[in-house]
């Protein structure tokens, strides 16, 4: 069990995600609709709080959202347990750097919020590229 002081930082900041998130939504999604059906891979999912705008704006898209904390990983499913569109989200800890899917698994990628936090995003962008469906468009 963690720390109360840990576990009120931890929540602060989920709390401060899900603001961000919601404040910069009308930005950062507008136009953003994933067809019914299709395969998205959410990189770096953190807390789920652009999750909940994806599945929104694409109720028929299925999710997957990966990360590397699993205490994040927590809270997103936490925060999701009682939506509706929540079967719409496959929740996975993963090494953005050694990602655990085939070739060409995706049609789709969201990322945001994560690049700048790499010490080599290029080697990010073709881990991603490999995952990406031939001809779906670049990330």
């Amino acid at each position: 069990m963690w720390p109360s002081s840990v576990r009120r930082w931890y929540a602060h900041e989920a709390r401060r995600l899900g603001d961000q998130a919601d404040t910069l939504a009308a930005l950062l999604h507008v136009g953003t609709a994933y067809p019914a059906g299709s395969r998205v891979l959410e990189v770096g999912c953190g807390v789920g709080a652009q999750t909940l705008h994806l599945v929104e704006y694409s109720p028929g898209a299925h999710i997957t959202a990966i990360d590397a904390s699993q205490v994040s990983l927590s809270q997103a499913r936490a925060r999701f347990r009682d939506h509706p569109r929540s079967g719409q989200v496959t929740w996975r800890q993963a090494d953005l750097f050694q990602l655990p899917y085939a070739e060409g698994s995706f049609g789709h990628l969201c990322i945001c919020f994560v690049l700048e936090h790499l010490s080599d995003p290029r080697r990010a962008l073709a881990s991603l590229r490999r995952v990406l469906r031939p001809g779906a468009p670049s990330p």
